[in-house]
């Protein structure tokens, strides 16, 4: 499954429209920017995992790096190049090449990344950099960003950008379409492609109640990918009266106690999405939710489940 997750990154990743959106995301650059230059010390050999436009190594270079190796399987490492020549960079080597099948002359310092997807384990990330931290990362080396905190957190949605389930619509004149809910007639008609949905931007009012990760590491003290839990248990109680439309996904990546990107929907709009498991769940300030999440494969958010406990 590595391989396939490979090449569809190459393809994901392989046009100029996708690094727009990621370059112009600020939130992204400026998060990048203050824990690259807050941690690449001057002196240090650098990893750049999957290079795309060669920001990261740009600036990895800028914070004073002796040697970057900017690795990226793609033919878009050819764009990385001509920045990089453009701009005067002298210390960068790029190099086309799966990572797991690169081993640089020398140890490495640092390896900065940014192989986070939508639901953070997509991008092959974990495959990817607990390989480089294993084989060519030096005895007290950095990843950055190194910790993660995953939420799946259940939540209410701006009125005018909800969409409530076919029979849970309020309509005037007094129309009801409650007896479709358990209606075989209907049911016929349910195709459940709307279960999972991408929350629009700006679209989350709130959440239900204290948000909490449902999982939480550091990849420089995380064993294996088969370490990490993947059945979990939210609990919440509501903090007001309440529609529950769905339970979303979002994550923070750390690079220090002062620098954390996350791509919260309450926070500002990042060029990640925010996949939503649809609920439609009526509460009142004060009542319990329970919530059993199964990640199944972690690299593979289709198996992912959120049902009511």
């Amino acid at each position: 499954m590595d391989i396939v997750y490979d090449l569809m990154n190459e393809s994901n990743f392989a046009g100029l429209a996708e690094h727009e959106e990621m370059l112009s995301d600020s939130v992204r650059v400026e998060a990048y920017h203050r824990g690259i230059h807050r941690n690449v010390q001057r002196g240090d050999v650098v990893l750049d995992l999957g290079t795309g436009t060669g920001l990261l190594a740009f600036m990895a270079s800028r914070a004073g790096a002796k040697k970057v190796y900017a690795v990226e399987h793609s033919d878009f490492i050819g764009v990385a190049r001509e920045i990089a020549e453009h701009n005067g960079f002298t210390n960068i080597e790029f190099v086309q090449a799966n990572s797991r099948e690169f081993t640089p002359p020398e140890p490495i310092d640092v390896v900065v990344h940014e192989q986070m997807g939508d639901e953070l384990f997509n991008e092959n990330m974990l495959q990817n950099l607990l390989d480089l931290r294993d084989r060519v990362l030096r005895p007290g080396g950095r990843l950055l960003p190194s910790t993660f905190r995953l939420f799946i957190e259940p939540v209410s949605m701006v009125e005018s950008m909800r969409v409530r389930r076919f029979w849970n619509i309020d309509l005037p004149d007094g129309i009801d379409l409650s007896a479709t809910e358990h209606s075989p007639v209907a049911g016929r008609f349910n195709t459940g492609r709307n279960e999972t949905f991408w929350a629009r931007p700006g679209s989350v009012l709130a959440t239900i109640g204290d948000a909490a990760p449902v999982l939480e590491f550091d990849l420089n003290t995380l064993l294996s990918i088969e370490a990490l839990e993947t059945d979990h248990v939210i609990e919440r109680t509501a903090t007001a009266d309440a529609i529950v439309d769905g339970c979303c996904v979002w994550f923070e990546a750390e690079f220090d106690g002062d620098t954390v990107l996350s791509t919260s929907p309450l926070s500002t709009n990042t060029s990640w999405g925010n996949r939503m498991f649809r609920l439609d769940h009526e509460v009142a300030r004060g009542d319990s939710l329970r919530f059993d999440v199964c990640l199944g494969r972690l690299n593979e958010p289709s198996t992912w489940s959120v049902e009511t406990g």
